[in-house]
């Protein structure tokens, strides 16, 4: 795959600053970075957005989400003590 991107001078000179430093071309550099972010796994704040967006757009309280969470958490409690029980 091709992709032409513009960029800004200075982002440009960076990145050209950069792939020397790393010992790689301009192209095997930018190349590098997209393998890496595509590979990587994501981070536990990338995992958390689409929470935080679903928790902002509900319009529950942070004491609302807190007894929710205890709530959730007693119930699990309560389903292991059975399980445990003979």
């Amino acid at each position: 795959m091709t992709i032409t991107i513009s960029l800004p001078p200075e982002t440009e000179q960076k990145l050209k600053e950069r792939a020397i430093q790393s010992g790689r071309d301009l192209p095997g550099y930018v190349h590098h970075l997209i393998e890496k972010d595509v590979q990587s796994d994501p981070t536990l704040d990338e995992i958390l957005a689409p929470i935080r967006l679903e928790f902002e757009t509900s319009g529950m309280t942070e004491e609302e989400l807190d007894t929710l969470v205890d709530e959730v958490r007693e119930d699990i409690w309560q389903e292991e003590q059975t399980r445990k029980s003979p």
